[in-house]
């Protein structure tokens, strides 16, 4: 596949991840969880990647057990799900973050708390700092744009973290 295609399709998976997500906001549930890989690079679900992600999403689930399904799939970007919480967004905000941050290789996940009007909680209402980079302790962010690390670096950093996960989907 080109890399245009490439681009194309990631394209065309977000803006479908984005439909899903505004028609489960329009589901009624004071919160809305969307889960994600948050991986670099054009291979977004390299070995490990989806072992990883069932291992999390049941670990979502245990610490949600309530919350309704309103979207599970996988696209271009990796597997993702959707679920609807009946509950407060700032205490579903903190039990995500404490999810993030329980094993090394949960840096490669994001748990995007939404409020019913479709605002994302981020750590920052919290008075949580923002997240560590990938490779070094330094605020992800400010790495990401200063183009710190090379992709070889970011990606074998990665691949460490899924390596457990790995020996799961064989």
């Amino acid at each position: 596949m080109c890399l245009t295609q490439t681009r194309l399709g990631l394209l065309a998976a977000r803006d479908a991840r984005q439909e899903a997500l505004t028609q489960a906001l329009g589901a009624g549930h004071p919160v809305t969880l969307f889960a994600s890989l948050n991986i670099a690079g054009r291979e977004k679900t390299p070995p490990g990647a989806e072992a990883f992600f069932s291992w999390m999403s049941t670990r979502v689930a245990a610490e949600f057990p309530a919350a309704a399904t309103l979207a599970s799939s996988s696209d271009a970007l990796g597997p993702y799900l959707i679920l609807g919480i009946d509950g407060d967004p700032i205490p579903v905000k903190r039990r995500c973050v404490a999810l993030e941050t329980g094993h090394p290789a949960s840096r490669l996940i994001d748990l995007d708390v939404y409020t019913p009007a479709g605002e994302p909680l981020g750590r920052a209402a919290l008075g949580l700092p923002a997240r560590s980079c990938l490779v070094c302790e330094r605020r992800a962010v400010d790495c990401i744009r200063a183009r710190r690390h090379d992709y070889a670096e970011v990606a074998a950093r990665t691949r460490e973290l899924l390596a457990p996960f790995g020996a799961l989907s064989v």
